[in-house]
């Protein structure tokens, strides 16, 4: 008889161990989308900054907005907007998508359809980090067909449109 209760309780713990095993998954799960949902809804809209290519002094101001955040799965929030880049006088507008991983907010961001500037470089892509505080951005640029880095690094503004840093 005692041996029959052992075996009883030792089926019983297993039931108990796989519902905790299966319930600590959905949690997990639950808190991750929570995670994913702050991320979109507190990612600032507007960040200016600049960018340097290595080995080059000229600096370009960049402003970055984004009018569309959303999560497009559990561990990564998508950004479209648009840019611009100016050095001196000389503006390039583009539009801008970025991505966002959770929990280590690593991002990519990638540039297409420049307008002002034939020769802007939009074949590559900015890898780098998004701050805790999601106020900073830092990443670098490598342009796919030359392996060219620069380096970028961008700050949360209250409010940017998609014009030169010098306007705003």
């Amino acid at each position: 008889m005692r041996h029959t209760m052992i075996a009883n309780l030792s089926g019983w713990m297993s039931r108990l161990g796989l519902v905790m095993a299966a319930a600590s998954l959905l949690l997990v799960s639950a808190v991750q989308a929570a995670d994913i949902k702050d991320l979109t809804e507190k990612l600032p809209r507007a960040y200016i900054g600049e960018f340097l290519w290595d080995g080059d002094k000229t600096v370009q101001n960049v402003v970055i907005t984004f009018d569309q955040v959303r999560a497009r799965n559990e561990q990564t929030a998508e950004a479209f907007g648009c840019g611009a880049y100016q050095v001196g006088r000389h503006v390039t507008k583009i539009k801008v998508r970025m991505f966002v991983r959770q929990p280590d907010l690593q991002v990519e961001i990638f540039e297409m359809s420049p307008e002002g500037n034939g020769s802007f470089e939009t074949g590559g892509s900015h890898r780098g980090n998004l701050s805790d505080d999601l106020q900073n951005i830092d990443a670098q640029w490598t342009t796919t067909a030359s392996g060219q880095r620069g380096q970028l690094h961008l700050h949360a503004a209250a409010s940017a449109a998609c014009e030169p840093a010098a306007s705003l």
